[in-house]
């Protein structure tokens, strides 16, 4: 991708390794869905930075590859695993996780469910219940059963690892995904506000297309520039060494504004959308959804 493209598209970033390793070096850092893409590369790159990685996901032996290019890289790395689809697991993996490390410095909330699916499809619950436990409800139950021995210790940083998705409009065929990543965002950002005088700090990072195996599903992004995992990661450590609460693309702020002004024009347009893909999918030229 261009430098160009790479401006239009990013949110800003931290721009040297020294930075962000005078805010972690040493530090134990949490991070979810670390087995591939955005939480692979924020893990290597925080490992590099000299970090102590906690690394979930429900992969173990893909998460024991991470361990190791982690501590290759100057960090040091635990191996957790845990499956965010299973809100009750959380309560075990945390208690097990403060018994090994007592104090969580950072916790990067990167693990997602992405699934584009028309609701009128997908009439079982399975595909709801799935996308809020992952996108919402177990990373909520993760940071409440953090926040005290944050708070005991004295403060530490959460960033949320989200998407322009998040934000108004709201799109046809992404009912799950967008309703349980804004859903998560709204909570984060009302508890942000009980728990930054405690030392706390929250940012939400919303970025836009990421190359990764979960954008990868669907054939609808192949030919769109698109960050990488990396680029993605340095967003993130922006996110870390600067007091920012919201990290964003440029341009989202005036999507948002336009989205609240223009309501019918916005909507308008998202269903002739949704009207053009179902005649595609008629013809027999949908493509892949995931």
């Amino acid at each position: 991708m261009s430098t160009f493209a790479r401006f239009l598209l990013s949110p800003p970033r931290c721009r040297d390794l020294t930075s962000l390793r005078r805010v972690v070096r040493g530090k134990t850092v949490l991070i979810t869905g670390a087995s591939f893409g955005i939480g692979e590369a924020t893990a290597k790159l925080f490992g590099a930075a000299g970090a102590h990685v906690v690394l979930t996901a429900r992969t173990q032996d893909r998460l024991r590859e991470v361990a190791r290019a982690v501590e290759a890289a100057g960090g040091r790395a635990t191996v957790l695993p845990l499956d965010l689809s299973r809100p009750h697991d959380v309560d075990a993996f945390v208690e097990t996780l403060l018994r090994l490390h007592p104090r969580v410095d950072v916790v990067i909330s990167n693990a997602g469910k992405s699934i584009r699916r028309s609701a009128l499809l997908a009439r079982e619950r399975r595909d709801l219940e799935r996308s809020l436990a992952v996108n919402f409800t177990s990373p909520a139950a993760l940071l409440l059963a953090l926040l005290p021995s944050m708070i005991a210790a004295g403060g530490g940083r959460i960033v949320n690892v989200s998407t322009v998705s998040a934000k108004p409009p709201a799109a046809p065929r992404w009912a799950s995904y967008q309703g349980s990543k804004a859903g998560f965002d709204v909570w984060l950002g009302s508890v942000a506000g009980e728990i930054e005088p405690l030392g706390v700090r929250v940012a939400s990072v919303y970025l836009p297309l990421v190359r990764t195996r979960m954008s990868a599903a669907s054939g609808l992004y192949d030919r769109l520039p698109a960050l990488t995992p990396l680029d993605a990661a340095w967003v993130v450590a922006g996110a870390v060494v600067t007091p920012r609460r919201r990290v964003a693309p440029w341009w989202l702020g005036a999507q948002e504004l336009v989205s609240l002004l223009l309501p019918g024009v916005v909507n308008a347009a998202l269903s002739r959308a949704e009207a053009y893909e179902r005649r595609r999918e008629a013809s027999g030229g949908s493509g892949k959804t995931p």
